[in-house]
């Protein structure tokens, strides 16, 4: 398709980046005094206890905000530590509340054998494990090296168990490509029945040993699951070179020895082109800061902001330095002094690093901001923007936006993320509106968010018309001061039908601030939403001059798999009259089924579709052009996107004016493919005039100061282009990681739509527009609002403000809840 960009898998994650806005700081948890601890974990049972794991054989257990140590286990007359040997691995059952079962990895004395076996917590003291085990696997050691040590329950409820390849150098008996050998594995056991899972790939034992999940690793000392999508991470350790981060799957092969990551070793037996073998999804190698055994880490799914929500990481246990893997690509979180023998989870999601010299810390985030206000500023062409994450409890409120005395409003956008089970399944944006005393808005499955920013309560009238231009449902509600209502138009106070083809008004006595979202349920039950145009009518007919310029919605696209519908709503209580044009990129009539002359009724609205058909993906502009007599009617395109009979998304692109200037807010995050994150802005520029037309592009940082990046594209006579930012190029240098302020210019006037598309855990393709902002368009209100977010029970927001004209911008944000309260908000910028 032109929107969606043919892009290049990265191998291997090799990108690096500064960490765009990411800081940690370490809190102490354990100063001092541990004897070696090599791993932190909890027991997942809902008491919110940790548990140390100390290489010489002890375990230790901490109450809820404490940090004093009390002993667990201790089985050091069993183990046989030093180097990497030990007691290194513990994992609870899932069940473990109730049936007191716990596991351990050990190597036993004297013999160097790893040890997997069952202990169980005792009937009296939930904090003091019995002392009788039960060996489950027991696995001789060739040498003393690559022991492997992890141990921790997947999703499906099976054990999984992280086996080295025996040691020495360079796997000398080929022990990790070897199905009859449990070294060099990722095994994988059913601890209830006390055998392998028959999913495992060698379950029969006629092709390899029962208890194998993977092949071909050389030391998975640290793996993790992702508690939101099951995804298995592992950190590899590597021989001389190359360290990586796999996702390991069932029969996967990882490579050692033939490779080490993407390293071709020349030891054989297979060729390095065999096929067959996994790349990683990141890797690193020896050449920095003495960089020499990853230890690997967790995806991040805390609730504290501190780290971004879905960000991996990890550490090296020789330079100290702890990374992040977001979007694929790499960046170094902070420098330590510490040997990183591993990291840990609590039961809430927060991480912890585990230092071999005796500490633990717990990672903090040291911009985290739990106010209720955060004070904003920058420059001229300078941006900033603040993310929330999940939380439990479902928070929903607004925010206003107030400069400080005699500073310019900025331009803003609100961004809604929804996640269901883990997997963020739509987004959408909605800009930061003004004050209006009446609006207009598209019915159908639509919900509707009214802030009332008044010290007093405010009598809210409203309407429902139909397709006729009939008025019906009229109603009206009282919001008290300083309150919101967000409720879908079938809920009270409203009360029409969800499928109503109509539109609603709502009249107030007093300045409000209201945004509309439309959100549908999806074949396989994702809930998708797209933000939708509120008309101010708020003047009514002198509001809307005429002859009145044409509306230019710069991008649509159909076929394969895609749509467009299109929706006119006529902002006046009378007919309307107008055109309908579409035009190719190349500037030609495009075929559309609605092109052509337009009626709207009184209040009513037009609904168009595109068929929607064919193999073969066609796009580009549409024009509303009014008649003499008549004001343009709100334009909007919804895109959509269906895969395999699955509506995968749904976006709203506002149609707009014609200008000669625009900035936009702009992110860029990985290289946008299926890695989970990636994220990337595209922009729609039409020329809705007979001449062609020359646009200059230059991009600005969060400070406001060019960044060096700039280019100008050529766009025929009535066409239209639509393509990615590092399509362009003279932006093929955008950083890795970006977020500032792109700028449009134009001697003659186009028209400019932006989307943000972002893949998602599971590849899904998600798009959101990204909302232009005309230079020559001041917001006539005293202050701005973003009428709803929703924060918690799976959601999760972004809001961004950003230079929209030639000033800068100073001022605060109020959140509050729906009641007019100040809430209290968790924000990483």
């Amino acid at each position: 398709m032109r929107l969606q960009a043919v892009v290049l898998m990265i191998l291997g994650g090799s990108l690096w980046a500064s960490a765009q806005s990411v800081r940690i700081d370490l809190e102490p948890f354990i100063a001092s005094g541990l004897n070696q601890p090599v791993y932190l974990t909890n027991a997942h049972d809902g008491t919110n206890r940790r548990f140390v794991v100390e290489q010489p054989g002890r375990v230790s257990v901490m109450q809820p905000g404490s940090s004093m140590r009390m002993t667990f286990l201790d089985i050091t007359g069993r183990v046989l530590s030093g180097g990497e040997r030990g007691l290194l691995g513990l994992a609870f059952h899932p069940q473990f509340a109730s049936n007191r079962r716990f596991f351990v990895d050990y190597t036993r004395r004297p013999d160097g054998a790893t040890v997997i076996a069952e202990y169980r917590v005792s009937t009296s003291n939930p904090n003091v494990a019995e002392t009788s085990e039960t060996v489950l696997l027991l696995i001789p050691q060739p040498y003393e090296n690559h022991n492997g040590g992890m141990i921790e329950f997947g999703p499906d409820g099976y054990l999984y168990i992280g086996m080295g390849d025996g040691g020495s150098g360079n796997d000398p008996q080929n022990r990790a490509q070897n199905p009859n050998m449990l070294l060099g594995k990722i095994l994988r056991i059913d601890v209830d029945r006390g055998a392998a899972p028959s999913t495992n790939p060698y379950a029969d034992g006629s092709a390899g040993r029962p208890e194998i999940y993977a092949i071909g690793l050389r030391n998975p000392w640290r793996f993790s699951f992702d508690r939101a999508t099951g995804q298995l991470y592992v950190g590899e350790v590597g021989q001389d070179e190359r360290e990586e981060v796999d996702i390991v799957t069932a029969g996967g092969n990882y490579g050692w020895r033939v490779l080490e990551g993407t390293r071709c070793t020349n030891l054989g037996p297979a060729s390095c082109s065999a096929p067959g073998f996994i790349a990683p999804i990141a890797e690193y190698d020896h050449s920095s800061n003495g960089r020499c055994s990853i230890t690997g880490g967790y995806v991040y799914r805390g609730a504290q902001q501190s780290l971004p929500y879905g960000a991996y990481v990890y550490g090296d246990y020789c330079s100290g330095e702890i990374f992040m893997l977001r979007a694929g690509v790499q960046s170094v979180l902070t420098g330590t002094p510490l040997s990183i023998t591993s990291f840990g989870e609590d039961e809430s999601g927060e991480l912890y690093v585990v230092g071999q010299g005796g500490s633990v810390f717990r990672i903090k985030n040291p911009d985290a901001d739990t106010g209720s206000t955060r004070g904003f500023e920058f420059a001229d062409l300078g941006s900033v923007s603040m993310r929330t994450a999940g939380q439990p409890n479902l928070a929903l409120g607004y925010a206003r936006i107030q400069t400080s005395s005699g500073a310019a409003l900025p331009a803003g956008m609100a961004v809604f993320g929804y996640r269901q089970n883990g997997i963020l399944v739509s987004e959408a944006s909605a800009p930061a509106m003004p004050l209006i005393s009446s609006g207009r808005i598209d019915a159908l499955n639509t919900a509707i968010a009214i802030a009332n920013p008044n010290a007093q309560a405010v009598t809210l009238n409203f309407y429902f018309t139909g397709v006729a231009g009939n008025n019906f449902g009229q109603g009206s509600t009282i919001l008290p001061p300083n309150s919101q209502v967000a409720a879908f138009l079938d809920q009270p106070p409203f009360g029409a039908n969800r499928e109503s083809q109509a539109t609603f008004t709502f009249i107030s006595a007093l300045p409000v601030s209201a945004l509309a979202l439309r959100g549908i349920t999806n074949e396989r039950g994702d809930f998708l939403m797209t933000t939708l145009s509120v008309v101010d009518i708020s003047n009514g007919p002198d509001a809307f001059s005429v002859p009145a310029p044409a509306q230019t919605i710069a991008q649509f696209v159909d076929g394969g798999g895609w749509a467009t519908e299109i929706v006119l709503i006529n902002p006046l209580n009378k007919a309307i009259s107008g055109s309908i044009q579409a035009f190719n990129p190349d500037g030609q009539p495009a075929f559309v089924p609605f092109a052509g002359p337009y009626t709207i009724p009184a209040a009513g609205f037009l609904r168009f579709r595109t068929a929607g058909t064919g193999v073969n993906v066609r796009s580009g502009s549409i024009r509303i052009t009014p008649s003499a007599d008549s004001p343009a009617p709100s334009s909007t395109a919804i895109l959509s996107f269906r895969n395999n009979g699955i509506t995968i998304l749904q976006t709203a692109i506002p149609g707009v004016a014609s200008g000669t200037a625009f900035r936009l807010f702009v992110e860029n995050l990985g290289t946008l493919n299926s890695v989970p994150g990636s994220i990337q802005t595209a922009i729609a520029v039409a020329n809705p005039t007979s001449n062609p037309a020359s646009v200059a592009l230059e991009l600005y940082g969060n400070d406001g100061a060019p960044v060096g990046l700039r280019d100008s594209i050529a766009i025929p006579a009535n066409g239209q282009i639509a393509v990615f930012l590092n399509q362009i190029p003279g932006f093929s240098r955008l950083p890795p990681s970006f977020q500032g302020v792109l700028r449009i210019s134009s001697a003659s006037t186009v028209a400019v739509n932006a989307l943000r598309a972002h893949y998602n855990e599971r590849g899904d393709f998600l798009i959101s527009p990204t909302l232009p902002v005309s230079e020559a368009e001041l917001p006539n209100s005293s202050e701005l609002l973003f009428p709803h977010f929703a924060i918690g029970g799976g959601c999760e927001m972004q809001f961004v403000l950003f230079s929209g004209r030639a000033t800068a911008s100073s001022g605060t944000i109020y959140f509050f809840d729906q009641n007019g309260t100040p809430l209290s908000l968790a924000l990483r910028r």
